[in-house]
């Protein structure tokens, strides 16, 4: 979606013609950035599924019975889950790579 995006920043509203971005984007993207982006992103689904299942699982005995005490866990789940990948995703940026 990346490499998308950018092309039709680039071709469409810059006027850098297809074969220029494509060739360039050959000579600045490496094999480690790839790799990188598939890490991560492989780690943020771990991240998201670990709360959520624990925020599900656990639904009854920290935010009550009932639609009330689903959607509060479900708002948890999400926020829990976007600082925790933040966090992570600053570790593995300042440590790993």
């Amino acid at each position: 979606m990346g490499i998308f995006g950018g092309y039709l920043i680039g071709g469409k509203l810059l006027g850098v013609g297809a074969g220029t971005y494509f060739g360039e984007m050959a000579n600045y993207v490496e094999m480690k950035d790839i790799m990188e982006g598939i890490y991560k992103s492989l780690s943020f689904g771990v991240i998201i599924v670990w709360v959520s299942c624990f925020k599900g699982y656990y639904t009854g005995i920290f935010t009550g019975f009932g639609a009330e005490g689903v959607s509060s866990a479900t708002t948890q789940a999400v926020v829990l889950s976007s600082v925790l990948i933040l966090v992570w995703d600053y570790f593995m940026t300042s440590l790993l790579f």
